[in-house]
C-alpha cells in the first residue's frame, strides 16, 4: 500500500489534501478528494494517472468534490476504454456512480477498504478504512470528520453524532488492537491550529506526553498527514477524550454531570470561537 499526499488550496488558506491511494502490486489506485485538478494532475506521473480506477469523495463539499467532473473527463480522454467509478456518500457528489452503505467493503487490487458512514459534518460523510492484508499496513481517510488533534464542524449534525462518528463508528470498526497500526489521513492540514486549542486544555508540558510530541513535530514539519495514528488521536485529541476530567473541566462540567453530547457540543463551540 502506498499513499501520496497532494497539497491543494494552500496558497488560498484552504490547506486541503488530495490523496492517491495505490496497491503497488497490482498497479491500481484511487484518487481521493481531487477538488483542484490544476493542482492535482501535475503531481501525478503517467503511470499513476493510468492506474486510477476510481475518484473517491469523503463528502460533497466543493473543496473535496468539485474536481470530479474535470478529472473524470481528463482520464476518459487519456484512456477512452477505461471505466473510472466515482464513489461518494450521496448524489450531491458530482458524477457519483457508487454510493456505499455503512460498512460496505470494497477492494482496490488486494487492498480491503471499509466504508464507514460518519454523518455530522455533512450527512454524506464517509471515512475509508484501508487494510493491506499482505503487509498488515492500515490507514484511514477521514475527510472533514477527524483531523489530527481535532474534528470537523457540525454543519449538518450534532455533538452526539460526532461523538458516535469518532468514538464508536471509527474506533470500533478499526478495533482497539489496530489503532496503533492505523495512520490518519485527514482532509485538511489544521494540526498546528488544533494544537493551540488543545494546549488550553493541557497547558503544562508533561500533562499530556502525546500532545508534547505532536507539538514538537509541528514545530519542525509542515505536513502531518499520515504521520499519526488512531492511537495517537485517542491520546491527544480532546474530541476523543470526552471522559477525561481535564476536558470536562475545560468545558465547564465541574461536577461531572454533563452527558457526552453536551461536552462535545461545548468543546466544538469553544474551538469555533478561536
Amino acid at each position: 500500500m502506498q499513499v501520496k499526499s497532494i497539497k491543494m488550496r494552500w496558497e488560498s488558506g484552504g490547506v486541503n489534501y488530495c490523496y492517491l491511494l495505490s496497491d503497488s502490486k497490482n498497479k491500481k489506485s484511487w484518487l481521493i478528494d481531487p477538488a483542484e485538478p490544476p493542482e492535482v494532475l501535475p503531481e501525478l506521473n503517467e503511470d499513476e494517472k493510468i492506474s486510477i480506477e476510481a475518484i473517491v469523495n469523503t463528502h460533497h463539499h466543493y473543496d473535496h468534490a468539485d474536481g470530479n467532473a474535470d478529472i473524470l473527463k481528463y482520464l476518459k480522454e487519456k484512456n477512452p476504454t477505461s471505466k473510472v467509478e466515482v464513489i461518494g456518500g450521496s448524489k450531491d457528489c458530482p458524477k457519483v456512480t457508487i454510493i456505499p452503505e455503512n460498512l460496505k467493503k470494497l477492494h482496490l487490487g488486494d487492498l480491503e477498504i471499509t466504508c464507514i458512514r460518519t454523518p455530522c459534518h455533512t450527512r454524506d460523510s464517509i471515512c475509508y478504512y484501508v487494510k493491506d492484508p499482505t503487509t498488515d499496513e492500515r490507514c484511514i481517510f477521514t475527510g472533514d470528520t477527524l483531523f489530527t488533534a481535532g474534528c470537523g464542524r457540525f454543519f449538518e449534525g450534532t455533538g452526539e453524532e460526532m461523538d458516535i462518528a469518532l468514538n464508536n463508528s471509527i474506533l470500533e470498526t478499526v478495533g482497539r488492537q489496530n489503532w496503533s497500526k492505523t495512520r490518519v489521513y485527514p482532509g485538511h492540514e489544521y494540526t498546528s491550529d488544533n494544537v493551540k486549542f488543545v494546549r488550553k486544555i493541557y497547558p503544562q508540558v508533561g500533562e499530556n506526553k502525546a500532545l508534547d510530541e505532536l507539538e514538537q513535530f509541528c514545530s519542525k514539519h509542515e505536513v502531518t498527514a499520515g504521520r499519526f495514528t488512531l492511537k495517537d488521536e485517542v491520546e491527544f485529541n480532546p474530541f476523543m477524550r470526552l471522559e477525561d476530567p481535564k476536558v470536562q473541566k475545560a468545558v465547564g462540567d465541574t461536577n461531572n454531570s454533563w452527558d457526552r453530547a453536551q461536552i462535545m457540543d461545548k468543546l466544538r463551540a469553544m474551538k469555533n470561537r478561536m
